[in-house]
């Protein structure tokens, strides 16, 4: 059974993965140093893991991973 907390954290968890995922939608990559690439993707790797760690509800990992791919999308809009 979930609990108010259980969707409170889901909500959560898909607000910073719809960050990262706008963020990143808006980074040219192409233009990106291979850094930058590497970055993009781990942001990208982040992301799928924290909405594979959502299904599973193992929301302390799934915000982990989500909060470190909003972090790494918004550097990648800093450096265009």
């Amino acid at each position: 059974a979930s609990t108010p907390a259980d969707a409170e954290a889901d909500k959560k968890i898909r607000a910073l993965l719809g960050t990262a995922s706008r963020n990143l939608g808006q980074v040219d990559y192409q233009k990106l140093s291979v850094a930058g690439r590497e970055q993009y993707q781990q942001a990208k790797d982040f992301g799928e893991q924290a909405g594979e760690a959502l299904t599973q509800r193992n929301y302390v990992f799934a915000e982990t991973l989500a909060d470190k791919a909003a972090k790494l999308a918004t550097e990648l809009l800093g450096t265009r």
